[in-house]
């Protein structure tokens, strides 16, 4: 796969129909649910992997009181270094935003994520049993994708 070059961009006006579009049919969004809490996805800050006006990945977090949670990144060119760039952004944002912490959520099946977050610096912190079933009561949209 030829690599491509892109900018990572705060996702702007421009982006974010196209963002929530893709959300909407590749995560059944536009609510996501995280650490038991209801994000409306389509009013979260992001980034935007772009190149030739092209989106080729995104992130949003949610800045809370106790750190920064991404809510959701998809990168849509994998082995690119699109993923690693917006964690980067978002960790700088958290940072700028004096958080002392930042944190993701993934299911305990998703081993390829799982490596990803480990070698982009996260670490395990804990395993909650039944959380799907829990976030998929807590999310209207829920089996709706």
């Amino acid at each position: 796969m030829k690599h491509v070059t892109y900018a990572i961009l705060p996702i702007a006006a421009a982006h974010r129909a196209v963002v929530d579009t893709h959300i909407a049919e590749h995560w059944g969004g536009p609510f996501m649910v995280s650490r038991g809490v209801l994000h409306d996805t389509r009013s979260q800050p992001g980034f935007v992997a772009v190149s030739d006006d092209e989106i080729l990945g995104y992130a949003l977090y949610d800045l809370a009181s106790d750190g920064c949670g991404i809510t959701v990144l998809q990168s849509l060119r994998p082995n690119q270094g699109v993923g690693r760039a917006l964690i980067n952004a978002v960790v700088r944002a958290a940072q700028d935003a004096t958080c002392k912490r930042v944190w993701l959520v993934t299911t305990n099946d998703n081993t390829h994520a799982i490596r990803f977050y480990q070698r982009a610096g996260f670490a395990l912190r804990a395993v909650h049993i039944n959380a799907m079933e829990q976030a998929q009561t807590a999310n209207p949209t829920a089996g709706r994708g």
